[in-house]
């Protein structure tokens, strides 16, 4: 069956999400060379700290066809594709375990409403069917640091997501008249951020991939679910974390 890889539509969306990244990055060296002060020298001792975080994403499902999509009664459908979508701000909180010198454990809960949409083709028209969401993430994940160089440190993470979703808009309509999903997700994440320390906090831009690893397709076998096999989430997200410190 036909897999429609989106990584590579994801190419000027990500570029964008790293420009923003580098001009934060420049702005902020810029106003550090001011001061040359060592901020928070104890800061990394501690063994727990928190903070909050804000987040923005671009999102894209991963889509495989079903064996049905070439069947007869699927025959008004030229394709389906999922589309870009840009979701709004997400919110979270920030569970900082200092495991060694290199090494943290962060619990990030978050909140986020999401819109996922994706597009039917039939001879004539096009259908957009809009998944809107409200999603509890609890992303666990291990964050491995450089060594501090004044006040900067970079670090890389990796772990997984589970996810649930806690609401969205319900349709009056039959199921038989909409795409459906799961209530649940999981997805392993990775990415790449930097720590800069402030006389009274830590700021960190981090750009975080994210890769779903179960289908999110329900068992619901109406027209829109039928043509499909498997659907997976992909982002790309740009976070913004300020953790309180000494």
């Amino acid at each position: 069956m036909q897999d429609c890889d989106i990584w590579n539509k994801f190419h000027l969306p990500g570029k964008k999400v790293v420009l923003i990244l580098a001009m934060l990055l420049v702005s902020f060296q810029a106003f550090s060379q001011r001061d040359r002060s060592i901020n928070l020298p104890n800061y990394d001792s501690r063994w727990l700290h928190y903070g909050f975080y804000l987040g923005i994403e671009a999102f894209q499902y991963r889509l495989k066809y079903s064996e049905l999509f070439i069947m007869p009664e699927m025959d008004s459908v030229i394709s389906i594709n999922p589309a870009v979508t840009f979701g709004p701000v997400n919110i979270g909180f920030v569970v900082n375990f200092r495991l060694t010198e290199f090494l943290n454990l962060r619990l990030l809960p978050k909140f986020g409403i999401n819109e996922r949409k994706i597009v039917y083709t039939f001879n004539g028209h096009q259908e957009m069917q809009i998944i809107e969401t409200v999603t509890m993430g609890f992303p666990l994940l291990l964050k491995y640091k450089s060594v501090r160089r004044g006040n900067y440190r970079m670090y890389l993470v990796g772990g997984i997501n589970p996810s649930v979703r806690v609401g969205g808009s319900k349709d009056t309509n039959k199921e038989e008249d909409k795409l459906t999903i799961k209530d649940s997700n999981l997805s392993i994440e990775f990415g790449f951020g930097l720590d800069i320390y402030y006389p009274f906090f830590k700021f960190s831009p981090e750009i975080r991939f994210s890769r779903g690893i179960v289908n999110n397709l329900s068992s619901q076998n109406n027209f829109y679910n039928k043509g499909i096999n498997r659907l997976t989430t992909n982002s790309i997200s740009l976070f913004l974390y300020f953790e309180g410190g000494r």
